[in-house]
């Protein structure tokens, strides 16, 4: 048996690290006392993953956790202790149970939908018309592991199509971002790339970058929720 949860990386805890969010993951888990299961082995580990790695700075309200068990454990009150073990800045919103069986967390991420927010007050509407007209659009970022640390990116494979509006002085960006088994892309690389390609001046570095929604896929590709319907709610 696996528990399935969602959790949330909370604006109080934006800029930590995903490795210092996972071992506190794995540290309330102890401490709520669920019967996980562990690795075999000379250094045995918890059973625990997480859905998709989140980048520093950018809260989310839908991260999973999938918990492997060594015995079955009723699903809300699963739920409950691990909420109550998680320090502040973390926080399950519901759960659910899947087949010890079923295929890994991280390979049924398909995508996920974000909203970012800058202080900008200018006027994009033209420069988002064309980037949602385009077929393509290469940006490279910086790769210090690849060979001629330089990588390529297609941004419209990721993000076909971006919505903007402009609420008081700032701007917000509403778009859906594919996860595909060798990669996704981060919010602050589409920014990148939009202020080279239209000459914009978004200011990146005070992009207030927010993860609304992780979901799966069906056979048709279509969205569908990481959880089942009748997933217990905490909150």
């Amino acid at each position: 048996m696996k528990l399935r949860m969602q959790i949330t990386k909370d604006k109080d805890i934006r800029f930590i690290s995903h490795l210092e969010y996972v071992r506190t993951i794995g540290r309330a888990i102890r401490r709520a006392k669920l019967p996980a299961a562990y690795s075999e082995g000379f250094n045995p580990h918890l059973k625990f993953s997480l859905a998709s790695a989140l980048g520093v700075g950018v809260v989310s309200y839908t991260e999973f956790v999938e918990i492997e068990l060594a015995e079955p454990m009723e699903v809300e009150a699963a739920a409950k202790a691990l909420d109550a073990a998680l320090p502040r800045g973390i926080r399950v919103l519901a759960a659910d149970a899947v087949e010890t069986h079923h295929a890994a967390l991280m390979s049924q991420a398909a995508g996920a939908k974000y909203r970012v927010t800058l202080p900008y007050s200018r006027d994009i509407s033209e420069a988002a018309a064309q980037f949602n007209a385009a077929e393509a659009l290469l940006f490279k970022k910086a790769a210090p592991k690849k060979k001629d640390k330089v990588k390529e990116i297609d941004v419209k494979f990721y993000i076909p199509h971006i919505d903007v509006e402009l609420v008081g002085e700032n701007t917000v960006f509403g778009f859906t971002c594919k996860i595909t088994p060798t990669g996704s892309m981060k919010a602050v690389d589409l920014l990148n790339a939009l202020n080279e390609q239209y000459q914009l001046e978004l200011p990146v570095e005070m992009a207030d970058i927010e993860r609304l929604e992780l979901y799966r896929a069906n056979k048709n590709g279509k969205p569908i929720p990481m959880l089942n319907g009748d997933a217990v709610k905490l909150a």
